[in-house]
């Protein structure tokens, strides 16, 4: 072969590869610098037909998504998983037993996708209406073999130095001297405090918060924010770091009615996370270059619904069963209004009266009595294998499509992040 001929191979070599490099490269630039990742604890597509229906047939935020699939949530051992399982899952793109935190089944830790976020520089923040110690929250800041090792995951919590953390109850992280459960005498807020952490307890001072570091921590009740309020709130830091910044939250308490069969509380917390979620996309759509993702970690309950015409009912409800009880006299005389008033059933038969009147758990008998109404029937009172739904808005949301594993969630946020893979 000629010298010619050999130095025009070579270079034709060459192009090749620096295309192949090229292309290479193209693919792993990050679509977005930020990604806020919403997990409906418990919530599955009937929770969310539920809600659809409850808003008049209006369509929700969920539903201007572009672009949805569905997501596989069992357990390592193929079992139906718990929220420590799959939040881990969420996390970490790892499988792990149900009650581990982060940790594989032989006591490995796994790397979370916040921690990778924070190693590259970018804000992250957790929000949830759990206890931050709660298992999905602490699957993304804490290692541990138990989820309810709650003392040793507040203080991975609180040493995690996540700059916007926005939760439920100070129990677990105060002494007992300060009103708190801690048995090793130490002062989780001071300490965060110290270390330049901002402390907020109600909705109105989080509204005015405007600290770069904010720990909430709050009660029930009306001055506790809303996840609308909490993830508009922690946008306002997240957003001021030109690296990004990454944002998971969760709305806990669909799970929590729905292990009580509760379809009124069920449908409200669900009105509650899209319109947090509605907030979300507005502020990505303005921002630019940042992925939302809405799915769930688990079903919970089981419902389905029997008599779609009459689902609708359930949307001028508006307390969950619990409060309605709550609000009824100690002998019940007043249940008609009650439930006439915050319900909107002003048409009880005398028969579904003396049902809750004459229940040993009232609350229990408004649950029955909503579900009856609304034509909802559940399967259970635990989690279920069914499939949850995913839903994306932003850059990369098409590679949210078709069914996929739990797993893959964080997985295809880091690939868009330009963080990925995540650790094996």
């Amino acid at each position: 072969m000629s010298t010619t001929r050999r130095k025009g191979s070579l270079a034709a070599v060459i192009l090749v590869l620096a295309g192949l490099a090229f292309a290479a490269f193209a693919h792993a630039a990050p679509l977005a610098d930020s990604a806020i990742l919403f997990i409906g604890d418990g919530m599955g597509p009937v929770h969310i037909r539920l809600a659809r229906d409850a808003a008049g047939g209006q369509p929700l935020a969920l539903d201007a998504m572009p672009f949805s699939g569905l997501v596989t949530t069992r357990e390592v051992g193929g079992r139906v998983t718990d929220s420590a399982a799959a939040g881990t899952a969420l996390a970490t793109g790892h499988k792990t037993t149900n009650g581990t935190i982060a940790m594989s089944p032989d006591g490995r830790r796994f790397t979370t996708i916040l921690e990778i976020c924070n190693r590259k520089h970018k804000s992250t923040g957790v929000i949830t209406t759990d206890a931050l110690t709660g298992a999905t929250p602490a699957s993304f800041m804490a290692h541990a073999p138990d989820r309810g090792m709650r003392f040793e995951i507040a203080l991975q919590v609180a040493e995690s130095r996540v700059p916007v953390l926005l939760g439920f109850w100070k129990d677990s992280f105060l002494p007992k001297s300060a009103g708190g459960s801690r048995t090793d005498g130490r002062d989780l807020i001071a300490e965060m405090r110290r270390v330049g952490y901002h402390l907020v307890e109600t909705k109105d001072a989080l509204a005015a918060a405007d600290e770069r570091r904010l720990l909430g921590l709050f009660d029930d009740g009306p001055q506790a924010p809303s996840v609308a309020e909490m993830v508009a709130a922690a946008l306002r830091p997240l957003g001021t770091n030109a690296d990004g910044f990454f944002l998971a939250v969760e709305a806990a308490r669909i799970d929590w009615k729905s292990h009580d069969n509760d379809p009124a509380g069920a449908v409200l917390d669900t009105l509650e996370l899209d319109r947090a979620v509605g907030e979300a996309v507005e502020y990505a759509r303005q921002r630019g270059r940042t992925l939302v993702v809405v799915t769930a970690d688990h079903e919970t309950g089981g419902p389905s619904i029997e008599s779609p015409g009459r689902t609708a009912l359930l949307g001028r409800v508006t307390l969950p069963s619990e409060a309605l009880a709550g609000k009824l006299n100690s002998d019940r005389t007043n249940i008609a209004d009650v439930l006439g008033e915050y319900a909107g059933l002003r048409d009880l038969t005398d028969s579904e009266v003396s049902q809750i009147k004459e229940a040993d758990s009232a609350e229990a008998a408004i649950r029955k009595l909503l579900s009856t109404r609304a034509g909802v029937t559940w399967s259970t009172t635990g989690h279920t294998g069914s499939p949850v739904r995913v839903f994306a808005y932003g850059p990369g949301a098409d590679r949210f499509t078709g069914e996929m594993d739990n797993t893959d969630v964080p997985k295809r946020i880091a690939e868009i992040l330009g963080i990925g893979p995540l650790p094996e």
